[in-house]
């Protein structure tokens, strides 16, 4: 997701992370400890009634021991959820399928490759973009597990002989002063290097609607020149912020009082003009006076997108979380942003995912302890965190001041190959996934029925039967378009309300390919430090520059932006949305003709809405409304029909947007089974191979 822009009224707080701690997780945990009792109680009678009929106690032994196994758990997507729940059950011994509705795994994270695109060739390598997910901070605790993966699955790649398709991470340059900004009709762009105490033509006397004195500049008690427009948000988050660095506990307790206000709320009837402390100036009003439509509306346009702060206010706090996670926790005074790609587009990622999980033998358990003494998850044998993947381009490798990881455990990559075993089953679309109690001599099972596309355009359809079911789909992916069957049926009615009402981020993308590289030509262009996004107020919002490919003469621009924005590009035409897309460029680059360069349209193929997708069911990724961090998570989390069901996806964590979510979501649902099977042992095994994730199990058996 990373949606959040590093422009003038969004500064990055410096009360970042600094200490392997989650602020993540243990939000999550505070969530489901004070309002997570339906979810508690749920847990413990299910476990309780799994004592009692001894269901499924002995079916570990079975899968674990048996030659031909026939497959314990059915996982309906081939996103990262669903492969991540696959990948550790392959770890643990565990038979599972999953079943991917579309022709490729990956679910929103995707690349668009031109059709000249080519690894090899100098002038068309770079050709090539994001659709989804584009990039992770580097340094955060919380995204870790993402490069865990990596590394553990290039382990596995190894001892194959698939040393052609190793995952590698490049760095992702978000941040430059060179990168442009225009908004309000100015006469030309800036760069961000100038922006700070730059109205954006917003002040009345350019034109816009702010009184003066928000766009005047002024002088701090340190000599620093700011606009007030600019520290307002500061303001607004720096005593949350202060307050969980202080206390987990009483932090998140202060900030979830406001969980029933959205950002735009929270601004407008909550904070005042006194809150600005040593930047009140009585020109703006009266102390207890709140901020103004105005003002509240520059604050969303240049730092989100066209209605996004309707979002709850406790999800964009603590985003500002994740964009601290994105500096250097080894390093207090080091002010940079790192972040990573994967070299050559995303899609790699889940396409090795898929490769290793269709292997008999996966991940060992090893393979994930050197992973995480490596990235730093763990401490090594010189009992200090440390970071030193093998698998970063000579671009992403950390500052000097990032400690060298030195791991207890060593990688075993001689070569083993595996005996190969399908268990990702392409084109095959769930329609219907139903609990029967009488499955597996009335102990209960899900019994899934599947469409099967072949080749030649006809359809199959199937029905399979398990104990165990994870369902990964977008919330809106559930209403199955069938005459007569629904998705689910008899969920209970606190999770078939979630499932309706969890809020989902509209997001729009676009890839522009031109002849010429003018961008790069055209001023200062920075090889040591990206040049990052530029940003408008424009429909298509933000222009993505890449992050390769700079000795070639072609390239390509990728256009982003979300929420209605996003809703307004989608509605045009394919064609159409590029020449929304090469208007905002040219209002970039006003002093050439950008059209000179244009490589030209290519119908159908340049551009995606994730509003639109039919496999995305309305959106790219949750961001909450207001109160349903309370209401809405833990439900989420909560298994149905006596734990043979559980939900995942980025939105069944507090990690929206990111694919870290994801696999947090996965994990939480494996752990839920492996307890439902009181599987001790396995339990510790994927705790000792994956590391500790969240996975807010606080049940207390009785």
């Amino acid at each position: 997701m990373s949606y959040l822009s590093f422009h003038p009224g969004n500064r990055s707080s410096d009360k970042g992370k600094k200490v392997k701690s989650s602020v993540r997780r243990a939000f999550s945990d505070w969530i489901i400890e004070n309002y997570g009792e339906d979810y508690k109680e749920t847990l413990q009678k299910q476990r309780r009634k799994t004592e009692s009929i001894g269901l499924l106690k002995e079916r570990i032994v079975d899968v674990s021991t048996t030659e031909e196994p026939k497959p314990l758990v059915g996982i309906i997507g081939g996103g990262f959820a669903g492969m991540y729940a696959g990948l550790i059950l392959q770890s643990l011994g565990i038979e599972f399928e999953i079943f991917e509705a579309s022709n490729r795994v990956g679910g929103r994270i995707d690349t668009w490759y031109s059709p000249k695109y080519d690894a090899e060739s100098k002038e068309n390598k770079g050709l090539y973009g994001e659709v989804g997910g584009m990039r992770i901070p580097q340094f955060s605790d919380d995204m870790l597990p993402v490069q865990h993966l990596a590394l553990s699955l290039n382990y596995v790649l190894e001892r194959n002989g698939l040393k052609d398709q190793l995952l590698r991470w490049r760095k992702f340059y978000y941040n430059s002063e060179y990168q442009r900004l225009r908004y309000n009709n100015m006469k030309a762009p800036i760069l961000a290097k100038d922006a700070s105490t730059n109205s954006l033509n917003f002040g009345v006397q350019q034109g816009g609607d702010l009184p003066e004195v928000w766009v005047t500049e002024k002088v701090d008690k340190n000599g620093n020149k700011y606009l007030p427009i600019n520290v307002i948000l500061d303001k607004v988050n720096g005593p949350f912020l202060e307050a969980i660095d202080k206390s987990f506990e009483t932090g998140f307790a202060k900030l979830m009082r406001y969980d029933n206000y959205s950002m735009w709320a929270y601004l407008t009837n909550v904070f005042t003009l006194a809150d600005l402390e040593e930047y009140y100036d009585p020109k703006m009003g009266a102390p207890c006076e709140n901020l103004s439509y105005n003002v509240a509306s520059y604050l969303e346009t240049v730092n989100v997108g066209t209605g996004m702060y309707s979002v709850s206010f406790v999800e964009m706090v603590i985003a500002v979380y994740d964009w601290d996670g994105s500096k250097n926790s080894y390093d207090y005074s080091d002010p940079n942003i790192y972040m990573i790609t994967m070299d050559k587009g995303m899609q790699h990622f889940p396409d090795t995912c898929r490769t290793v999980l269709n292997l008999k033998k996966g991940v060992t358990m090893n393979d994930g302890q050197v992973a995480q003494e490596l990235i730093g998850m763990e401490k090594g044998k010189n009992d200090a965190y440390g970071y030193s993947p093998p698998n970063l381009t000579k671009d992403a490798e950390p500052p000097t001041s990032v400690p060298k990881a030195e791991p207890k455990h060593e990688a075993n990559t001689s070569y083993d190959p595996s005996e190969e075993k399908k268990r990702v089953h392409m084109n095959h679309k769930v329609s219907q996934a139903v609990y029967d109690a009488s499955l597996f001599d009335n102990k209960g099972g899900m019994r899934l029925t599947i469409e099967h596309q072949k080749e030649d355009g006809t359809v199959n359809e199937l029905t399979r039967e398990y104990a165990y079911v994870i369902s990964t789909l977008p919330n809106g992916a559930y209403l199955n378009g069938q005459k007569h069957a629904n998705f689910f049926e008899n969920l209970s009615f606190a999770k078939t309300r979630a499932l309706r009402e969890c809020n989902y981020m509209p997001a729009f993308k676009a890839f522009i390919t031109f002849n010429k590289q003018f961008w790069k030509n055209l001023g200062e262009r920075q090889y040591e430090t990206g040049l990052g996004v530029s940003a408008s107020d424009r429909a298509n919002r933000q222009i993505v520059y890449p992050s390769y490919g700079y000795d070639a003469e072609k390239g390509v621009l990728q256009i982003y932006c979300w929420a209605q924005d996003a809703e307004r590009m989608g509605t045009l035409t394919d064609e159409e949305r590029v020449n929304e897309c090469l208007k905002g460029i040219q209002f970039m680059y006003p002093e050439i003709d950008i059209y000179e360069h244009f490589a030209g349209y290519t119908n159908g193929v340049t551009t995606k809405t994730w509003y639109w997708d039919n496999h995305a069911g309305g959106g790219a990724f949750a961001l909450f409304n207001p109160g349903q961090f309370k209401n809405l998570y833990p439900t989420l989390l909560t298994p149905e029909f006596d734990g043979a069901l559980n939900i995942a996806g980025e939105c069944c964590s507090v990690h929206h947007g990111w694919i870290v979510g994801a696999l947090d979501s996965a994990y939480n649902a494996v752990n839920n089974i492996l307890e439902q099977m009181n599987a001790t042992k396995h339990i510790v095994k994927m705790k000792a191979t994956w590391g500790v994730l969240t996975a807010p199990d606080v049940a207390v058996k009785k």
